[in-house]
């Protein structure tokens, strides 16, 4: 009788995203049709509640679609399990340009690997529809001191590793007076993976090994 060892870097490949389990695509929508509290920091807010059946998010892509407004008046953001993307935060703003993008509604998809930020690539065409994909603004700074310049650390990456089960939070401002914007719709595209097997963790951690038996 003869024994011969499995080793540990087996269960990591169990556990790979790209090994043994493949991803899968949960899309989850909502549809609001309500105006934005017109130059009102409060803003308000659109929760989506997400039954991922305890499954890891790998990736996370979000589909926005507002209807009139001033584009450049926008924050947004979104928000599970305490962990916060910003999609929006005065996108068009600059030095020079303090009013931000002029267009007027939008149809787009925020993805950390779209080519281009929304901020600086938004339409900025008085009255146009912007539409898309782009990276979120992803910059933490004062909508009110924001500019391209600012730096960007708030990604959707944020949520990588977050389960997906439990409420979605976009919140939406209009932070200057005279236009309003109504949020129309919005989605969560999650890209995920099962938890693996609770028992199967346990062996791997505590014997380093799996013993196969040969004869």
């Amino acid at each position: 009788m003869k024994f011969t060892l499995l080793p540990l870097s087996a269960c990591a490949l169990i556990f790979a995203p790209g090994g043994a389990t493949a991803a899968t695509t949960l899309v989850f929508s909502k549809l609001v049709n309500t105006a934005v509290p017109d130059n009102d920091a409060s803003g308000m807010v659109s929760i989506l509640a997400v039954a991922g059946g305890g499954q890891t998010i790998t990736d996370l892509e979000l589909v926005l679609t507002t209807r009139n407004g001033w584009n450049g008046d926008l924050y947004a953001y979104l928000e599970h399990n305490g962990v916060i993307s910003v999609l929006l935060n005065r996108p068009g703003r600059t030095a020079a340009d303090p009013a931000g993008a002029a267009s007027s509604g939008m149809q787009v998809r925020f993805a950390d690997a779209a080519p281009a930020d929304i901020h600086t690539a938004i339409s900025g065409t008085f009255g146009a529809l912007a539409s898309g994909t782009y990276q979120p603004d992803a910059r933490a700074a004062d909508p009110d001191l924001v500019t391209d310049g600012s730096p960007r650390s708030l990604y959707l990456s944020g949520f990588t590793g977050q389960v997906a089960d439990g409420n979605w939070t976009l919140f939406v401002a209009d932070l200057s007076g005279g236009d309003i914007a109504t949020l129309d719709t919005w989605s969560v595209s999650l890209s995920v993976v099962p938890e693996p097997s609770a028992a199967l963790l346990v062996f791997c951690g505590a014997a380093g090994t799996l013993l196969r038996r040969r004869r």
